[in-house]
């Protein structure tokens, strides 16, 4: 084995005990994200007080998840994931309650066929 070969070796068995923070962009941290889900779940909590709807909640919770995804991609994820989420949650809601509109719609109409 030369002496490269053997240095390759030794710095994939060095990087095997550093420790498990990883991240997505250097100078991101593991803290950063717990930071920004909690700040997600407060928000959330917030917004779903009044929601009794399962299927709505459920929405919501995907469109949460989806605006962290994006607000972590951006330089500054905890400024950005408020508005991010507002917008999402209200798109959410919008497309739940038309969605509902149209199949209340759907069963007028079939039972008037009937």
């Amino acid at each position: 084995m030369n002496s490269k070969a053997k240095n390759r070796t030794t710095e994939r068995g060095r990087a095997a005990h550093l420790p498990a923070a990883r991240s997505l962009r250097p100078g991101h941290t593991s803290r950063p994200l717990n930071t920004l889900e909690s700040l997600k779940n407060r928000l959330m909590a917030e917004l779903l007080l009044s929601e009794t709807n399962a299927e709505l909640i459920r929405r919501m919770h995907r469109a949460a998840d989806e605006s962290t995804s994006l607000a972590w991609a951006s330089p500054f994820p905890m400024l950005l994931l408020p508005e991010l989420l507002l917008e999402k949650s209200r798109e959410a809601k919008h497309q739940f309650e038309r969605q509902a509109a149209l199949q209340s719609r759907g069963r007028n109409v079939f039972s008037l066929a009937a």
